[in-house]
């Protein structure tokens, strides 16, 4: 299989962060690429730069999503303008997982793979920044989850993803539009669909140009509580 990647960028008022994101990937890649920046809101201050990048480099393209329900439908919407068959799902108030990605698709077009997930908590992984709430319990969550459903990936709410575009499509999605919940589900069905997955150590920091987080403790914690318990009984069924 090529290295040909789709790289998806749902963005969401990252106007510091988006163009330092975007150039570094640009100047870190040398297999064949293309860059989507997926906004939902005409009046985001990302847009403004990411129609300035789709300008100024090659293959890098501003979508407008016009359905504004949140990561998920943005993501989709960048799927269907995606032209290669790998694509990656991250977003831009990171910079470390840039390093991951030579061995993220080495993972899929050499070994195999179908679905490779970045880790935050295996030998190799940091987590730092962000909101503490939330970091708390993100590890503790993820823990849990690996033992009580007896699950092979040490870290699946991570956004940062990458996988065959078939993969994705292959996917009925019931999650709500509740920052990156969605990409829990995804984990886990595509687990119970029997997909050839693996995982990479990543280094994960945090914001640090600018912007802000949208982490909301209630409703996010009860979205992820329903996948988690799901995910659970239904990884059971397997063993």
């Amino acid at each position: 299989m090529n290295k040909k990647l789709s790289i998806l960028l749902p963005v969401f008022n990252e106007k510091e962060s988006l163009e330092i994101f975007v150039r570094l990937l640009k100047s870190s890649i040398n297999f064949e690429n293309e860059i989507l920046i997926i906004y939902d809101n005409i009046n985001d201050n990302s847009v403004d730069v990411a129609k300035k990048l789709a300008t100024e480099l090659p293959n890098v393209k501003a979508i407008h999503n016009d359905n504004n329900k949140g990561v998920r439908f943005a993501i989709d919407k960048g799927v269907k303008e995606s032209k290669y068959e790998i694509i990656l799902i991250t977003a831009v108030d990171e910079i470390f997982p840039i390093l991951a990605i030579e061995n993220m698709i080495r993972l899929i077009t050499e070994e195999n793979n179908d679905f490779v997930s970045g880790t935050r908590y295996a030998k190799g992984g940091l987590r730092l920044g962000g909101s503490l709430m939330a970091s708390i319990l993100s590890r503790l969550a993820n823990k849990l989850f690996v033992i009580l459903a007896k699950f092979p990936l040490s870290d699946c709410t991570t956004g940062i993803k990458m996988m065959k575009k078939e993969v994705w499509n292959s996917i009925s999605f019931e999650s709500k539009p509740i920052g990156w919940a969605f990409a829990f589900e995804l984990t886990i069905k595509a687990y119970l669909k029997k997909i050839k997955i693996t995982e990479v150590p990543l280094k994960s920091v945090d914001r640090l140009f600018g912007g802000s987080s949208t982490f909301k403790p209630l409703p996010w914690i009860k979205e992820y509580l329903k996948w988690f318990f799901w995910g659970i009984k239904e990884s059971r069924k397997l063993k």
